[in-house]
């Protein structure tokens, strides 16, 4: 074989393996998932650098406030959001940098670097729940399946009897509830008896007719991680996500100032400092696309 055969069946082999991976590649993208929360509290300490030694009062250009870890707190609008969302978890840690010198008047905000993680759960509004502390931790193995609940939801008419979520969680009974990362063997569920039974008899028929079955009570539980950045008072742009957040984008609202809490005399670093965040979320569905 000389070298322009060669070089021709080369050029073949190489246009036919192109072909072949483009055959296989799914260039269906579906459409993203997005959570609105309600503004949550984090508390958390950071520690000051100055970058450039200098002395004074006020910040200059590139020093810093590192965060490790900044953690949300117990309120009503955690861990549960409900009629909507249950078993919240969040925390972040941030770097924020001082992009000029600080002179009076001339102050602003630093610009700061996040990284979230977070979970959670939806509440499915087409069921009419127990009391919440009837909801236990159960063994994934004993609960029916959320694809099984689903489906008879669609196909059955157990929203005829729906009242809302409000009456059925007291905003009381919510707040002392702590979410608690029991490992993905553990969901939570509820044992279907007779009262349930009675404001869900569609729902029972097909899927526990004679009671006694564990039924989740929460649905498409996401956790993952994302990336956030920005100055205040603008909002922080969600730039990327990971995990069950993949492909993450939107915004984080602070509805309220930072507050700096203690700051230390002699080093600068913040002790209980604390903002409220307002996380609007998109992201896609992994397993839709992968």
């Amino acid at each position: 074989m000389n070298k322009l055969q060669l070089l021709r069946s080369t050029l073949l082999l190489s246009t036919l393996s192109a072909a072949s991976s483009q055959a296989m590649f799914d260039d269906f993208v579906p459409p993203p998932v997005c959570a609105k929360f309600a503004p949550i509290k984090f508390l958390g300490d950071a520690e000051f650098v100055n970058t450039d030694n200098s002395f004074g009062e006020y910040a200059t250009t590139g020093d810093m406030s590192i965060g490790q870890v900044y953690s949300a707190q117990l309120g009503p609008n955690y861990p549960n959001q409900f009629p909507v969302f249950a078993n919240i978890f969040a925390n972040f840690k941030s770097v924020c940098v001082t992009t000029f010198d600080q002179i009076v008047p001339n102050f602003g905000a630093p610009t700061c670097f996040y990284e979230f993680q977070i979970g959670f759960c939806r509440v499915n509004s087409a069921i009419i729940y127990p009391p919440l502390e009837e909801i236990k931790k159960v063994s994934r193995e004993e609960v029916i399946s959320e694809e099984k609940i689903l489906y008879a939801l669609e196909k059955g008419d157990s929203g005829r009897k729906r009242r809302t979520q409000r009456d059925t969680f007291a905003t009381d009974q919510a707040k002392d509830v702590v979410a608690k990362d029991d490992g993905e063997d553990l969901v939570d569920a509820f044992q279907i008896d007779d009262k349930f039974a009675k404001n869900n008899e569609a729902l029972v028929a097909q899927v526990c007719p004679n009671l006694g079955c564990w039924c989740p009570a929460y649905f498409d539980c996401k956790k993952g991680g994302f990336t956030a950045h920005g100055s205040g008072p603008d909002p922080i742009e969600i730039t990327g996500g990971t995990r069950g957040l993949f492909g993450a984008f939107g915004q984080i609202i602070t509805p309220t100032d930072f507050d700096i809490g203690t700051m230390s005399p002699l080093t600068g670093d913040l002790s209980d400092s604390s903002i409220a965040m307002q996380i609007e979320i998109c992201y896609y569905n992994t397993d839709e696309i992968f």
